[in-house]
């Protein structure tokens, strides 16, 4: 983005915080756990909607990183690397619309989203293992012969 987008976009965000949003969401928004978890997804996703690339058949790179579940339905989901999913903001405004539908519109595209993540990494030993391989997420426990009898 140029700097005047850049500055653009800051305002609007800005905007929405002090107008619409939450004051809890709109301090999570700009905390550094927040911004270092978006930027590790988008870097998962190699900057790349996959919604745009196999619904829309485009390739968008990504800007906002949409919570599947949103945090107004579970705050708790916030940071987890599996509920989150970088977007183009087009694609995101489909998505909301998405959501915003019915409930059962809503829930219809979130399995959807979470089909798209795992086609998406398929190949490279699925979405946990992706996960895994970046830290987002913790390797599951090893449970072999020679673990400890009470993990067993």
């Amino acid at each position: 983005m140029c700097e005047e987008c850049e500055q653009r976009q800051q305002s609007r965000h800005m905007t929405y915080n002090n107008t619409r949003r939450d004051e809890r969401a709109a301090e999570f928004y700009v905390s550094k756990e927040w911004r270092a978890m978006r930027e590790r997804i988008i870097e998962v996703y190699d900057n790349v909607d996959i919604y745009a690339l196999y619904v829309e058949h485009e390739l968008l790179t990504c800007n906002p990183v949409h919570h599947i579940i949103e945090l107004e339905d579970d705050w708790e989901q916030r940071l987890n690397p599996f509920n989150l999913i970088p977007l183009n903001h087009k694609t995101h405004n489909t998505i909301t619309a998405l959501y915003k539908q019915s409930k059962a519109s809503m829930r219809a595209t979130q399995k959807q989203l979470r089909s798209l993540i795992e086609y998406h990494f398929r190949e490279a030993g699925g979405y946990k293992k992706v996960l895994c391989d970046s830290f987002l997420v913790a390797p599951p426990l090893f449970l072999g012969e020679n673990s400890p009898r009470e993990f067993q």
